[in-house]
């Protein structure tokens, strides 16, 4: 098959705005609740850990999306189901300003999630597709940024003076945007070329292509060739997303619990510093991460990033375990927390490198369901768990944990095939895998 035709520079440029505002209202989506976890609880008479549990009930219900509309995105084309997942979280996250009860809090954390399952691989399998792949890697990192300007966006409206129940209200606007999104932004040239292909029966000469065409998505990204992907891939996120949600939950809670219970007893205005620290620095490294994989490789630049998670990770449990009770904030702090968010862009170079391990007719399928259900394992199980590990380890251990992680995923990582920037068809065998 031949190359898809370059798409049109306003035609990308309008699909890469429409990926990156979904990634960054899906990232408030996310981002919201952690914030505002203390005071949910207090509101709604239940214990913070099952507060906690409710982040983690959205992360899974983000699998089940994952699941569902990375599928979606194979078959009926990624801006429709992109479309359909931006109202499904737009309406659940609105609709949690109105919950009474633990009961409709999980129900509506699910229903959102379900909603940002979809962004993930809808986006940047579209964002794939329609830039050069020279540039692939920058785009893809641009698009991961958009995750730590939704943060800013959770950080404006938890410091606006905004009730919960009010800064939720707010993410009902997203719903709107999905007229724009139908307006402006057509499906990608391999993704027409692929269902033309399907439509005229150009692949009916070829048996094995038309049977990898006509398998089920699910099925075909869990066997061979592509399961030991899907594999390597869910494994890595979720050590990932174990490392980002324990680490994001636990750092927020020992900047906010009193000096007797471990803390530091910090106010809303104090802590804003290291809120802001957090996505400055991660945005400073998602966006390097993904333009430095277009020239060093994803493999060098992912392993770095690794190495950096470990050596910040280190040096957090070093200055927290060092934090006398009421001796106010350790000076090595901010830095050391600073150091472990930039290599959180590590998520600059998956974004890029994802959709280009699978097929045109799989893009959206493999990288959905590798990334979901890594981020609804990791991201349940990781506040949870390190909620429980806390009373017995500490503040020092669990939060220094996720250098350990960074390093397993890292070794995951290296076993993956290297694809860097290859040519996306519309019909695609497998066989780039062997280059």
């Amino acid at each position: 098959m031949n190359p898809t035709t370059r798409t049109p520079q306003r035609t990308a440029t309008a699909t890469l705005l429409a990926a990156c505002l979904g990634f960054l209202f899906s990232a408030a989506d996310i981002v919201l609740l952690i914030f505002f976890q203390a005071e949910v609880a207090a509101a709604l008479g239940v214990d913070l850990q099952k507060v906690r549990a409710a982040i983690g009930v959205g992360l899974l219900g983000s699998a089940a999306g994952g699941l569902f509309f990375s599928q979606l995105g194979d078959r009926v084309g990624r801006v429709r189901a992109l479309g359909i997942s931006v109202l499904l979280y737009s309406l659940s996250t609105g609709g949690m300003a109105l919950v009474d009860g633990i009961g409709g809090l999980f129900a509506l954390r699910f229903l959102a999630g379900v909603g940002t399952g979809g962004e993930w691989s809808l986006g940047f399998a579209m964002v794939a597709e329609a830039w050069p792949r020279a540039g692939r890697g920058a785009r893809g990192g641009l698009v991961t940024a958009m995750f730590n300007l939704g943060t800013f966006l959770a950080i404006g409206l938890y410091q606006s003076g905004l009730t919960w129940r009010g800064a939720f209200a707010v993410m009902l606007a997203p719903a709107l945007g999905v007229v724009w999104l139908r307006a402006h932004v057509p499906e990608s040239q391999a993704f027409r070329d692929l269902q033309a292909a399907r439509a005229d029966g150009a692949i009916a000469g070829d048996p094995t292509l038309r049977a990898a065409l006509t398998r089920p998505p699910l099925r075909a990204v869990l066997s061979a060739p592509l399961g030991r992907i899907t594999l390597l891939t869910t494994v890595l996120f979720a050590f990932l997303n174990f490392a980002f949600y324990s680490f994001a939950t636990l750092f927020m809670q020992f900047l906010q619990s009193p000096a007797e219970a471990g803390g530091l007893g910090l106010s809303k205005a104090e802590e804003l510093p290291y809120q802001l620290a957090l996505n400055v620095t991660a945005l400073v490294g998602v966006m390097g991460a993904g333009a430095l994989s277009d020239r060093l490789g994803r493999k060098r630049v992912f392993a770095g990033c690794a190495g950096l998670g470990l050596l910040g990770f280190g040096a957090l449990a070093t200055v927290v375990a060092g934090t006398s009770p009421g001796g106010g904030v350790p000076a090595g702090l901010f830095p050391a927390f600073a150091i472990c968010c930039l290599a959180f862009g590590v998520n600059g170079v998956l974004g890029a490198w994802t959709p280009e391990l699978y097929p045109t007719h799989l893009r959206t399928t493999g990288p959905g369901f590798a990334q979901n259900l890594g981020k609804g394992i990791g991201g349940m199980l990781g506040p949870v768990l390190a909620g429980k590990l806390l009373p017995t380890a500490g503040y020092a251990i669990v939060l220094g944990l996720p250098g350990l992680f960074f390093l397993i995923a890292a070794l995951f990582a290296l076993r993956l095939p290297r694809v860097d920037g290859r040519a996306l068809e519309g019909v695609e065998s497998t066989r780039y895998l062997d280059a």
